[in-house]
């Protein structure tokens, strides 16, 4: 397979990809026109849809939630005089629900944790997560939640560390058995210390068959150490703006340094070889939460969000997650934000690794990679470095 440049990311359309990848995308979207109802039938009535493949990257790009509310509300499993209806619509409706209990567990107990934390004075910020389901999606059983990322002045770590452990967590791993938490290796603690701008993982078992075990992480920067950008916590703290989440009170980051906040963890997820290693860099979701944030700003906010870029000096960070993100999602970035933001040399777009000391470039345009489940291993990356 040839390699392929920053530019080639356009030699493959929508239109070229397997059925069930261009179903999934047509059903990235929190509602459906009728004209994009009777898209997604046409696409259900192909006789090259591989269904099994489509059940696959649904749960891969975490996007069987929303699948299963799109199938119940648009009654996409009852056939039609000319078919294309969905098959075993349980399995797709059951996620829904499913997620809707597991996200309601999830924040009866984080619900708990903001009140400890503002009860001991602790200035906090929550990323993602539950500011996205409450803003943007507008339903509890719409975005698989995994854990809880909030911002803490690093000052702060000490009592939120004295918080948590009183909440029953620890810091370290889910022993095989479930129900406890084995410690961090010393080698582990040492390259999170040096490298990452979070505390270690902070978990707690939960005894749930839907939830392995809660997870809040502490986060001091929403930039990684090596990247030579730094926007702190105790700063956008004095950014942020009161909210209510999970039942109570909180915050959130201020909407420029909300959206830089998810551009960064798209960028940092998608070129990290741990992420890479474990197929979790590419994944549609992740792209539908920074389109779904920027749809809803204005020329001015847009404006205001490209000052903050670069007094950030984050241009690089800010263009790779917005320019794929239009690929996916065009009317959701404006053409004259990219042009504005848009690197001289393209070429960082297809590389990879260099936070980890091992930069590669990918021998896949895109879209190809973004359904590839084997993009990781085999020909369509070799060159990737392992760790």
């Amino acid at each position: 397979m040839p390699d392929h440049t920053a530019d080639d990311t356009a030699e493959l359309t929508v239109a070229g990809l397997p059925a069930h990848a261009q179903l999934l995308l047509a059903l990235a979207t929190l509602r459906l026109s009728t004209d994009e109802v009777a898209a997604v039938r046409a696409l259900a009535r192909r006789p090259d849809l591989d269904w099994g493949a489509f059940l696959e990257a649904s749960a891969r790009h975490k996007m069987l939630p929303l699948v299963g509310r799109l199938v119940d509300r648009h009654r996409l499993d009852r056939k039609t005089p000319d078919g294309g209806a969905f098959p075993y619509p349980w399995v797709f409706t059951t996620a829904y629900l499913g997620n809707r209990t597991r996200n309601l567990a999830l924040a009866d107990e984080f619900g708990r944790v903001f009140d400890e934390l503002n009860a001991a004075g602790i200035r906090f910020a929550v990323r993602k997560g539950f500011s996205l389901g409450e803003a943007e999606y507008h339903d509890p059983a719409l975005r698989r939640i995994a854990d809880l990322d909030v911002l803490i002045d690093r000052a702060d770590a000490p009592a939120a560390h004295e918080v948590l452990v009183r909440l029953g967590y620890a810091q370290g791993t889910v022993a095989d058995d479930g129900e406890r938490i084995e410690p961090f290796s010393r080698q582990t603690q040492v390259f999170w210390r040096v490298n990452l701008s979070n505390q270690l993982p902070y978990r707690k078992p939960a005894g749930r068959p839907d939830v392995l075990d809660f997870n809040v992480d502490l986060c001091h920067d929403i930039f990684q150490q090596r990247s030579g950008i730094s926007a702190t916590a105790a700063d956008l703290l004095d950014r942020a703006v009161p909210a209510v989440l999970c039942g109570t009170l909180a915050a959130v980051p201020a909407p420029d340094d909300r959206l830089l906040d998810l551009c960064s963890h798209l960028h940092k997820e998608a070129t990290s070889l741990h992420f890479i290693e474990d197929s979790q860099d590419l994944q549609l979701s992740k792209f539908l939460d920074l389109s779904l944030v920027a749809a809803r700003r204005g020329p001015d906010d847009w404006a205001q969000f490209v000052k903050r870029v670069q007094e950030l000096g984050a241009e690089t960070i800010a263009y790779y997650a917005l320019h794929f993100t239009a690929i996916l999602f065009p009317a959701s970035i404006p053409a004259d934000v990219l042009d504005v933001l848009r690197p001289a040399d393209l070429s960082y777009l297809d590389s990879y690794g260099a936070m980890d000391g091992q930069t590669a470039t990918w021998r896949q345009p895109f879209l190809a990679r973004l359904f590839d489940v084997h993009r990781h291993t085999g020909a369509a990356a070799s060159n990737v470095p392992r760790t």
